[in-house]
C-alpha cells in the first residue's frame, strides 16, 4: 500500500512539474471570475483579478447610472492596467453599448484608480435590464481575452 501511495505521489509530481512548465507558456483561468495569470517571456506568472461593481444610480450626478472597473493585483512586477468598462442595455437581440470608459490605473480601485462609464436616463419610468463587462490589459503583459460580466441589475432608467 506504501509503494502505491509513494509511487502515486511520483506521478503527481511529474503531471504537477509538466503542467507548471506548460502554464508559464500560455495564459490560464484562475479559479476566482475575473481572474487571470499572465506568462512572460521573461518571468514566471503573475496574477491580478479584474474587478466590477454592479450598474447603480449615481451618487453624485441625478437621473445617471454607473459602474466602475479595476483590478487587484496578487503578485507580480507589474505597476498599471488598462481598464476598459463597457455599460450595456439588454435589447430584444442581445447586449447594446452604451459607454464606455477606458483609464490606465494603477491596482486597487477608488475613485481614482477606476475606469467609469455612465449613461444620463431619459426617463425613471421605463424599466429595463443593465450591466458592464470590464477587461483589464496589464501594461507591459500579455493576458488572455476573458472579460468580466457583471450581474444583470433591471434599474427604472430610460434609454
Amino acid at each position: 500500500m506504501n509503494i502505491r501511495i509513494g509511487g502515486a505521489s511520483a506521478v503527481l509530481a511529474v503531471l504537477l512539474t509538466a503542467a507548471t512548465a506548460v502554464s508559464a507558456h500560455a495564459d490560464d483561468r484562475d479559479v476566482r471570475p475575473g481572474s487571470y495569470r499572465a506568462a512572460t517571456a521573461a518571468g514566471p506568472i503573475h496574477g491580478f483579478e479584474t474587478k466590477g461593481d454592479y450598474v447603480h444610480f449615481s451618487h453624485t450626478v441625478s437621473h445617471t447610472i454607473n459602474a466602475h472597473g479595476w483590478w487587484k493585483k496578487y503578485d507580480g512586477p507589474a505597476t498599471h492596467a488598462k481598464i476598459t468598462i463597457w455599460l450595456q442595455v439588454k435589447t430584444g437581440s442581445g447586449w447594446k453599448n452604451l459607454d464606455t470608459g477606458v483609464k490606465t490605473v494603477p491596482p486597487g480601485g477608488g475613485s481614482n484608480k477606476r475606469a467609469v462609464a455612465n449613461w444620463k436616463c431619459t426617463n425613471l419610468i421605463a424599466k429595463n435590464q443593465f450591466r458592464t463587462v470590464v477587461d483589464a490589459d496589464i501594461v507591459g503583459y500579455p493576458d488572455g481575452d476573458s472579460k468580466l460580466t457583471t450581474k444583470t441589475q433591471t434599474l427604472y432608467c430610460g434609454i
